[in-house]
């Protein structure tokens, strides 16, 4: 025998009552849409500003731009430059920097020699701090050109100098002198590109 099924039918009372839950789920579910999109927009706003306080406070890529500073550094390589080391301590002698020199707006990087109250001079071929010459064997051995009288770094400044030395616009020109130690923005520690000559920076440790 052939059984027959009847359809169920709902009060109206009951239908209103379904749609009403009907209506809630759909809520829920364009609510949950509406928050992963604004989760979204806040977890990239928040990558955006972790990348950029890096930048910023932390690391920073720097281009060589010039031969100053041959052999250490080569033109058009990129340098990653720290900036924390210098919120803690002070700059070292044989460290290499990123600097702002007076009326530029573009920064430039040298190597730190002179310390405040140091007294520079150079004089046949070779740099003097405090009257004793300065072993520069690490990354220079030719016969620096030009005179320059003895000068008292100020407080809290730098004296800077180009490695390669006769080819350098640094802190013994007049117009650029000593740098003010808010000048200096940070310390070269690696080469990042090309990456066949990826290397570390260490400061050359020298007695002067």
């Amino acid at each position: 025998m052939e059984r027959k099924t009847e359809r169920t039918k709902f009060k109206s009372s009951e239908m209103r009552a379904i749609r009403a839950i009907s209506e809630k789920q759909l809520e829920k579910m364009k609510g949950a849409a509406a928050w992963r999109r604004i989760d979204f927009v806040i977890s990239l706003l928040l990558v955006v500003l972790f990348a950029f306080s890096l930048r910023t406070f932390v690391f920073e890529p720097v281009r060589v731009d010039g031969r100053s500073m041959v052999p250490t550094l080569q033109d058009n390589e990129h340098m990653i430059v720290e900036k924390i080391s210098y919120l803690f301590s002070e700059p070292k002698r044989g460290d290499i920097v990123i600097c702002y020199y007076p009326g530029y707006k573009d920064s430039c990087v040298k190597r730190v020699i002179g310390l405040p109250g140091d007294i520079i001079a150079v004089a046949e071929g070779v740099i003097y701090i405090n009257g004793q010459p300065l072993d520069e064997s690490a990354y220079w051995g030719g016969f620096i050109n030009g005179y320059m009288a003895p000068v008292t770094v100020a407080e809290d400044s730098y004296f800077v100098i180009g490695d390669n030395r006769n080819n350098s616009k640094d802190s013994r020109y007049k117009s650029v002198g000593a740098i003010p130690i808010e000048r200096i923005k940070g310390r070269v520690c690696a080469v990042a590109w090309p990456f066949s000559n990826f290397r570390t920076i260490s400061r050359v440790e020298y007695g002067a």
